[in-house]
């Protein structure tokens, strides 16, 4: 006589199934778990020491800043030198704008424009949050090309700082500086459009009365 077999439920199959899965799991971890604890050791180890680079990177950053910094506000023979190493090194460095104004300021100081105008720039390309920082930069390059006789391309430049870092203190300075090397250039229509915002726009301005001395001055067609 044939034994008749016990005919499973869907529920008691879902079971089985379940029961063999949770079984090669068990058997994969198992036979993988130290494989698995090394590469989470070696990941952990692997941020552990790039956060440790990079703090080390950041504290020798911080401390060329501070001693490049020290010299210069020491008038130190030897600040030049560490600024420009610094900022060879550390030109991406939030810090590095101080020290790129710093050394834009000394060469304009001793009419070495050359040297100016490249620290100048390399601010100008690199950082726009400042609108001090922007003044000395875009007002000591626009001074360079004054002195080259560049006068129309200074005077674009003190309309881009204008243009970029709009109601600075700065702007009305800027505006009058905008119009004059526009006059120089011999291009009127463009310094009046400086003065009169001078006028209009800046009107408690100590720039006023000089924006409007040229202003009355183009209208009665005199130069300077």
């Amino acid at each position: 006589m044939m034994r008749s077999h016990k005919k499973l439920t869907k529920k008691e199959m879902k079971q089985d199934t379940l029961i063999i899965i949770t079984a090669k799991v068990l058997d994969y971890l198992r036979e993988e778990w130290t494989k698995l604890v090394s590469i989470a050791v070696g990941v952990i180890l692997i941020i552990a020491v790039s956060l440790f680079i990079l703090s080390g990177m950041e504290r020798s950053e911080i401390n060329a800043y501070d001693i490049a910094i020290k010299a210069s506000l020491d008038n130190a023979p030897e600040a030049m030198d560490l600024m420009t190493k610094y900022v060879n090194k550390y030109g991406g460095s939030k810090r590095a704008a101080s020290v790129l104004i710093n050394l834009g300021n000394h060469y304009y100081s001793i009419k070495d424009y050359d040297s100016a105008e490249i620290y100048y720039k390399k601010y100008i390309e690199k950082f726009s949050d400042d609108p001090l920082y922007g003044f000395n930069a875009y007002n000591g390059l626009g001074g360079i090309y004054e002195e080259k006789g560049e006068f129309e391309k200074a005077a674009s430049l003190y309309e881009e700082y204008i243009s970029k870092y709009k109601n600075a203190v700065f702007s009305p300075l800027m505006s009058l500086s905008a119009g004059k090397a526009y006059f120089y250039s011999g291009n009127k229509n463009a310094a009046l459009r400086n003065f009169n915002r001078v006028v209009d726009s800046f009107k408690d301005s100590q720039e006023k009365q000089e924006a409007q001395f040229y202003i009355d001055m183009i209208t009665a067609g005199k130069d300077v």
